[in-house]
């Protein structure tokens, strides 16, 4: 029932900016620029489809029954109710997937990167390399920590929710850009060099069993609040 309701999600229930923002990646092509703020587009995305969701009466939807006549949705989920938990996994699911499409789809563009714009010329903040990815990671696990168990505390208030996410994310990138201008682990963070970049490997693997274990906090918190929700 959850994979359903996830397919339903990105066919029906997905803004259409989501999918435009995962491309975005390719703003890693630009000269001295902050590059933690090209995923930002892609939570932006996030926003607007749950968003979209709200003013659609999606949460309602999934709910009950006869809310399918109000909803612009598809009729198909009114066949199958489901519970709460599968509503909040299955979102979750999508969150977690358009994150990880977004950093996929990064990867190309960080390659070229890395030869449009020679080692540690990016003035901005970090370069485009395997430490970024790994600090992004952690960037979208503290973004699902904060915005899924807040917007399910209510299911409808969407933009607090988003900018309560924000804040310590802003103060991450803020971070994690800074730190590249540090003396001592500055160069470590910036290389692009292949040895550099496999150096680099422990900051992408800290990213993303930190991605992995916040989005799973976040799914049971998020659930845990939606369950006491009158709706």
């Amino acid at each position: 029932m959850t994979a359903r309701i996830f397919c339903k999600d990105l066919r029906l229930a997905a803004h259409p900016m989501m999918y435009v923002f995962a491309l975005f990646g390719a703003m890693l092509l630009i000269p001295s620029y902050p590059y933690t703020v090209a995923f930002f587009y892609g939570l932006l995305g996030i926003f607007f489809t749950f968003l979209n969701g709200r003013e659609n009466k999606d949460v309602y939807y999934c709910a009950m029954l006869q809310a399918a006549r109000e909803n612009r949705d598809v009729y198909y989920m009114a066949l199958l109710p489901v519970t709460k938990r599968e509503q909040v996994r299955a979102r979750t699911w999508m969150v977690v997937a358009v994150e990880l499409t977004e950093l996929v789809l990064a990867v190309p563009f960080a390659v070229l990167s890395v030869h449009i714009n020679p080692n540690g010329t990016n003035l901005a903040g970090i370069d485009a390399n395997v430490a970024l990815f790994g600090a992004v990671l952690l960037i979208f696990g503290v973004f699902n920590a904060v915005f899924l168990p807040a917007f399910y505390r209510t299911a409808v208030r969407v933009g607090r929710s988003f900018l309560l996410a924000v804040v310590p994310m802003t103060v991450l990138m803020v971070l994690v850009e800074a730190l590249s201008h540090f003396p001592v682990i500055g160069p470590y963070l910036d290389a692009t060099d292949a040895a550099g970049q496999m150096r680099q490997l422990p900051v992408l693997a800290a990213g993303a069993a930190a991605f992995a274990l916040l989005s799973w906090l976040a799914f049971r918190r998020a659930a845990k609040n939606y369950e006491l929700v009158d709706l």
